[in-house]
């Protein structure tokens, strides 16, 4: 089986109303008639033509390989054969990562297994978190009812962002989600490396009375002795590391102890991701996903300190099958692959001109 080509559709994917993004969705083709399926988010109407040529290109230098052979196809996607470039970084990964996770689907496709059972198999169902619908704007009502709706849909974890707001706001905002939804389901606040290390402990401490699970990129992501800060002046958990790129930078994060919880996003590729966890769980540290939901589910599953899914539903609709959430966990698919079928009706619905 030889790798042969690609095409990629470039889309704006509305969900419900309520979410919106654009993506550059990926199929990869074989000689073999094996195609794997991938997504790329984060996309702004600028980057959309040069991440598709990068998209392209990589697997125009991957052309003729064999699918199977993940890590030297790993290597050449994010290794640069010369060393005055580095690792690729930008829209360059995030290209990358397009094309590694749509190997990966091809894998299992070939080897008739689900990807997380290929990456490591650790369980079928993970802990999942609602991560939209619960931004500050809304009337308290508003807000609690969306909230409400998040667990009639089975989410027994919620995440909202209050890095925006002042310390009284949100106080008020977290107060009105945790009385809509009791003391059991489990609040993740995002602060979007909006705070001061000052800041983020002001705050932290005025809504701890609500239990936060976490708090998310306190400060800015390149703070590493913020965090550590804000990380050992507060009780709750913090979270930290999706805009991180490379593997380095995690073992920064891990060695100088900053975080409690690791955030990684798909511009790693599955086979990076990897790369973090099992440096993580020599330090006792849980990993979490940074979007791409549909995929990184697979990578959250596949480890034993995969924590949980962070579910945002901006891309549901590319896809045939929605996703299978019950009582607070998502149920990763048995379907060989990543378990995406891609629905051809909304790629043309959602295609842009």
């Amino acid at each position: 089986m030889k790798i042969a080509g690609c095409e990629t559709h470039a889309v704006r994917v509305t969900y419900e109303g309520s979410v919106s993004g654009l993506h550059v969705v990926l199929r990869l083709r074989t000689d073999a008639g094996i195609d794997g399926v991938s997504y790329v988010s984060r996309v702004s109407p600028q980057t959309i033509k040069p991440l598709v040529l990068l998209i392209e290109g990589n697997v125009g230098q991957l052309s003729g390989a064999d699918p199977l052979n993940a890590e030297a196809l790993y290597a050449r996607l994010f290794r640069s054969v010369n060393p005055l470039l580095g690792a690729p970084a930008g829209l360059e990964a995030r290209a990358a990562s397009a094309v590694e996770a749509a190997l990966w689907d091809i894998r299992g496709k070939a080897l008739g297994q689900p990807v997380f059972r290929l990456m490591g198999g650790f369980r079928d169902r993970v802990p999942v978190s609602a991560n939209w619908g619960l931004q500050p704007g809304p009337s308290p009502d508003a807000l609690a009812a969306s909230a409400q709706e998040h667990l009639r849909r089975g989410f027994r974890a919620l995440k909202f962002q209050l890095g925006q707001l002042e310390p009284d706001a949100a106080v008020n905002h977290i107060r009105t989600i945790r009385e809509a939804v009791g003391k059991d389901v489990k609040l993740i606040v995002d602060a979007n490396q909006r705070w001061t290390a000052k800041q983020a402990v002001k705050v932290g401490k005025a809504i701890a009375p609500y239990e936060p699970y976490w708090i998310e990129d306190p400060v800015p992501h390149h703070d590493y002795a913020g965090l550590r800060q804000v990380k050992d002046s507060l009780a709750t958990l913090v979270c930290a590391g999706e805009v991180y790129q490379s593997v380095p930078q995690f073992r920064t994060l891990l060695e100088q102890r900053c975080a409690d919880v690791a955030m990684v996003d798909l511009d790693l590729g599955l086979s990076g991701f990897l790369r973090v966890a099992h440096m993580a769980e020599a330090y006792g540290v849980p990993l979490v996903n940074h979007l791409a939901s549909e995929i990184l589910a697979h990578a959250i599953a596949a480890v034993p300190n995969g924590l949980i899914v962070g579910f945002y539903p901006w891309a549901q609709p590319l896809f045939a099958e929605p996703a299978r959430i019950e009582d607070g966990e998502l149920v990763l698919s048995e379907e060989p692959g990543l378990g995406l079928e891609l629905d051809e009706v909304a790629l043309r619905r959602f295609a842009l001109a």
